[in-house]
């Protein structure tokens, strides 16, 4: 989850999830970041109102209803088995770019953009905050499926790129949160 499902599970704005970061009722340690955003499990996110100074229940209508749209076929209960180890390689735009030999964002992003408008590249896995998240496996196929396009400029899979993503030790563009606004200087 996001954090704009993140908050809508338990009620609330999407902008409650950088406000419970700054009080530190919830951190980074328990998240997956992609594209340099924070993704939690549904588990964490439904006892995340269990660590509040005055605890939440979570809305399980909500929760249900993340389930059938991110996990078309998945139970409530398996989908609330799954730990941050039990993820699958996920990549977003920045990793998908990053795996491109040769590539930078301003011509790789609007590029990854183009080959998903004509589905020469597959539809996002997830679609969680407004971002689109895929298996590294589908995001490597598409690759391939753009290699296939006449006339376009190959794609190029950068193993090593691919391979730290596979592990869980990719530290390239997007492998963490950059603070926004002014920063305070010491």
């Amino acid at each position: 989850m996001g954090g704009q499902e993140l908050s809508a599970i338990y009620d609330g704005p999407a902008r409650n999830t950088a406000q419970w970061i700054q009080r530190g009722q919830l951190d980074y340690e328990e998240a997956k970041i992609i594209s340099g955003r924070a993704y939690w499990t549904l588990q964490f996110a439904v006892g995340l109102g269990e660590r509040f100074a005055r605890p939440k229940e979570p809305n399980m209508a909500v929760v249900e209803e993340l389930v059938q749209t991110q996990s078309p076929g998945r139970s409530l209960v398996s989908a609330l088995a799954v730990h941050l180890a039990d993820l699958p390689p996920v990549v977003g735009k920045q990793e998908f770019v990053a795996m491109i030999v040769g590539e930078d964002a301003m011509h790789g992003l609007p590029r990854l953009d183009h080959a998903v408008k004509t589905g020469t590249f597959p539809a996002p896995d997830w679609k969680l905050s407004g971002s689109p998240l895929w298996l590294l496996d589908n995001a490597l196929e598409g690759a391939a499926r753009m290699n296939d396009v006449p006339k376009a400029k190959p794609v190029v899979i950068d193993e090593e790129v691919a391979r730290s993503l596979r592990e869980g030790t990719y530290t390239g563009p997007g492998s963490v949160i950059l603070t926004r606004g002014v920063s305070k200087k010491s």
